[in-house]
C-alpha cells in the first residue's frame, strides 16, 4: 500500500499497488578442456512485468513491459593470452496507458522501446609465473533510447601479486551502459508512479585503484578508492503532479561519484565466516545540490555459522547515513535550504537481521527470519517508515 500520508477517509483498495512477473532465465556453458578449443557462454532471458490494473475501462493504463536479452561470452586461450568476446543483445518495451492518447491534462500515454547492442572484445595476458596480469580490450554499445548512440568505454586493469598473495595492488578504468527498466527501478523503489520516463544510465568512466590480498590463512582484505561520472543516474522524489506526495516519480542526473570502500572477511573452514564492509560515497550532481536518497556512508556486518552441517545461522548488521529527501515546504522541522532547494535529512538507518535455517537432508529445510530485530521505525523514503519487527518462517526443497 502506499502509506506515504494519514488519511482515514481513504479506499484501502485505491492505495493498493502490486507487480506480477512471469518469465524465464536459461544459461549453456561448454567445458572444452583443450586450451586450443573455443569456449562460451550463451544466456537467454525473458520476462514480462506489471502492476495493479486500475479498472476495466483504463486497463491500459497501467505500467507494463516486456523484456529479453541474448548475453554471450567468447573465450579462446594461446599460451599466456586469454581472448574474450562478449557479444549481448537487450530489448526492452515499457508502456503505459496508449501511445499518443490521454484521460487527463497531466497524463498522458508512454510507449518506451529500448534496444541494445553491445561488443566487448578483450585480452587478458599473464606473466613473471602468473604473478603479474594485465586486461586490455573496449565496449562498444549501441543504445536506442530516445535516439540511437554508440557509446565508447575503455577497459584496462593491471595487478601484480606480491609475497605470494599477501597483497595484491591492483588498478584499472571502465565504463558501462546500465539499462533501466520499470522492473529495475521498482525493485529499488516500490512506491514508484506507474507513469515514469525510462532513461539508460552511462557509467562514462570508472577509474579505480585498490589493494587486497591476505593477513593469514583465515583472513582477507580489499581497500580501493573510485572516480566515476555517472550520466543519467535516476534517482528517487516525492512526486506532487499526480499523487500529491504519496508516490515517487523517478528524475535523472549527471553525478561524479568518489567512492572509497575497505572490506575485511575471516572464514574457519566451512563453519565460521564473517564479513564486514565499510562504503563511503562523495557526490557531486549537476542539476541537484544532493543525490536524493543515497547514502554517503554504509556499513554492512555479515556474519555465518554452519553447526553440523545441519543449522545455519546468519546474522546481518546494517548501518548507514547521509541520506537527504527533497521537500517543498520550508517550514517543515530540521529541513534544510541550498541553492533554493528543500532537503530532508533522512536520519540514520540502523537495522538488524537474524536468520536460522534447519537442514533435514540435502533436498527439504525449514527456516525462520527475524528482520529488524530491534524494531526500528526509520524513514526508508520519506513519509515512509519501514516495518517494525518482523517474522517468517517457510520451508524450501529441491527436486
Amino acid at each position: 500500500h502506499h502509506y506515504g500520508f494519514q488519511n482515514p477517509n481513504a479506499d484501502r483498495d485505491s492505495l493498493a499497488q502490486r507487480f506480477q512477473q512471469i518469465g524465464f532465465s536459461s544459461k549453456y556453458q561448454s567445458h572444452k578442456k583443450d586450451s586450443a578449443e573455443l569456449n562460451y557462454t550463451i544466456g537467454l532471458d525473458y520476462y514480462n512485468y506489471f502492476d495493479k490494473k486500475p479498472s476495466d475501462s483504463l486497463s491500459k493504463w497501467r505500467a507494463r513491459e516486456n523484456y529479453f536479452a541474448i548475453n554471450s561470452d567468447w573465450r579462446y586461450k594461446m599460451k599466456t593470452e586469454v581472448f574474450n568476446l562478449g557479444f549481448n543483445v537487450k530489448y526492452n518495451n515499457y508502456q503505459y496507458g496508449e501511445e499518443n492518447k490521454f484521460i487527463s491534462a497531466l497524463d498522458t500515454g508512454i510507449v518506451n522501446s529500448n534496444l541494445i547492442f553491445q561488443l566487448k572484445p578483450t585480452v587478458t595476458t599473464y606473466g613473471l609465473k602468473d604473478k603479474f596480469s594485465a586486461k586490455f580490450g573496449f565496449d562498444i554499445t549501441l543504445d536506442s533510447q530516445n535516439d540511437v548512440k554508440a557509446h565508447f568505454y575503455p577497459v584496462a586493469e593491471a595487478k601484480y601479486s606480491l609475497l605470494n598473495d599477501l597483497f595484491i595492488p591492483y588498478a584499472g578504468v571502465k565504463g558501462g551502459l546500465n539499462q533501466n527498466t520499470y522492473a529495475s527501478l521498482t525493485r529499488v523503489n516500490e512506491f514508484l508512479l506507474s507513469n515514469v520516463q525510462l532513461d539508460n544510465e552511462s557509467e562514462a568512466l570508472n577509474a579505480y585503484f585498490g589493494i587486497k590480498g591476505t593477513l593469514s590463512k583465515r583472513i582477507g582484505f580489499n581497500a580501493f578508492i573510485a572516480f566515476s561520472n555517472n550520466k543519467n543516474k535516476a534517482l528517487f522524489i516525492n512526486d506532487t503532479t499526480y499523487s500529491g506526495g504519496n508516490e515517487f516519480a523517478v528524475i535523472y542526473d549527471t553525478i561524479n561519484i568518489t567512492n572509497i570502500q575497505a572490506s575485511v572477511s575471516y572464514q574457519h573452514n566451512e563453519k565460521l565466516k564473517i564479513d564486514a564492509i565499510g562504503k563511503f560515497y562523495s557526490f557531486q550532481a549537476k542539476n541537484n545540490p544532493y543525490a536524493w536518497n543515497l547514502p554517503n556512508l554504509e556499513i554492512d556486518l555479515v556474519a555465518k555459522y554452519n553447526l553440523f552441517d545441519k543449522f545455519l545461522f546468519k546474522l546481518a548488521l546494517n548501518g548507514q547515513s547521509g541520506r537527504k529527501a527533497l521537500v517543498y515546504d520550508k517550514t517543515l522541522e530540521d529541513v534544510i535550504e541550498e541553492d533554493g532547494v528543500y532537503a530532508m535529512p533522512l536520519g540514520l538507518i540502523v537495522d538488524a537481521n537474524l536468520g536460522v535455517e534447519y537442514r533435514y537432508n540435502q533436498r527439504i529445510s525449514a527456516f525462520v527470519n527475524i528482520n529488524n530485530i530491534a524494531a526500528q521505525r526509520y524513514n526508508r523514503w520519506y513519509n515512509y517508515p519501514v516495518q517494525g519487527f518482523q517474522l517468517m518462517g517457510g520451508f524450501t526443497f529441491r527436486f
